[in-house]
């Protein structure tokens, strides 16, 4: 049994990994002022749900784009397992090829769905994954990490526009009824959501017009299944890919 742990921006997803078809999780919001005692609680509180026994997890790793919280977590983890857990990046690599100008600026949770995609579909990919940030994240067809692009999420937009607005209200996301918004909650879902749907639409246009090459396209994170309702492209949803990129690292060192 693999103990993966996610750890993003706005939550951190304990995953339990029996293998690709039994995959359990639970999310924890991140917070940067939580002690090792408190994750051990967040730890405690999954295993007793999911698990009869703690002794069954046989590898614990890590995927972090939040360097902050990374030893209070490992401590935690040291603590209630009485074993180290392995972080991607540090004490596993990634086995891609990474065409990027510095490597190390490559975030673990990108190259991790990366790799993740060459399991689940052939290259060229574009692996879309909807969190925090929204990244777009090339595989060539040699099957290399070649780059991508960032955009701030669609939460993190909504947000800021509350945030910055005087008179804007904060509102939920969700696929307005009309593209056309007749009342100012319905105007700003109606901007977020089919600004970001026609963002995706093109930039999977002009990543193809760049390579001169049709893209297979996976998407996933938490709000990939907003956008998948409206999207016209052929596209896979794998909304544990994270997971399975750390079921395949887990089974590279057995």
């Amino acid at each position: 049994m693999i103990l993966g742990i996610d750890v993003g921006n706005t939550t951190v997803e304990f995953g339990l990994i029996k293998n690709l078809d039994e995959i359990h999780s639970m999310k924890f919001s991140t917070d940067l002022e939580k002690t090792s005692d408190d994750w051990i609680l967040n730890i405690d509180f999954f295993v007793r749900y999911f698990l009869r026994e703690k002794k069954d997890i046989k590898h614990i790793i890590i995927s972090s784009v939040v360097p902050n919280i990374d030893t209070t977590i490992r401590i935690a983890l040291l603590k209630y397992f009485d074993k180290n857990p392995l972080f991607i990046g540090k004490d596993l690599k990634v086995p891609i090829k990474i065409n990027y100008d510095d490597t190390s600026q490559v975030g673990v949770d990108r190259l991790l769905n990366s790799y993740a995609s060459l399991h689940i579909t052939k290259p060229p990919i574009l692996c879309i994954d909807f969190g925090t940030a929204i990244t777009f994240d090339v595989v060539n067809k040699k099957g290399e990490y070649d780059g991508g692009l960032i955009f701030p999420g669609m939460e993190t937009s909504l947000k800021c526009l509350f945030s910055k607005t005087a008179k804007l209200p904060k509102v939920s996301l969700e696929r307005p009824d009309s593209v056309v918004g007749k009342n100012t909650v319905n105007s700003i879902q109606s901007g977020i959501y089919y600004g970001y749907l026609s963002l995706v639409e093109g930039i999977i246009e002009k990543v193809e017009e760049n390579y001169k090459e049709r893209f297979n396209i996976i998407l996933t994170g938490g709000n990939a299944n907003i956008i998948a309702s409206s999207l016209k492209r052929k596209f896979i949803f794998e909304p544990k890919l994270p997971m399975k990129g750390i079921f395949y690292l887990a089974n590279s060192l057995m």
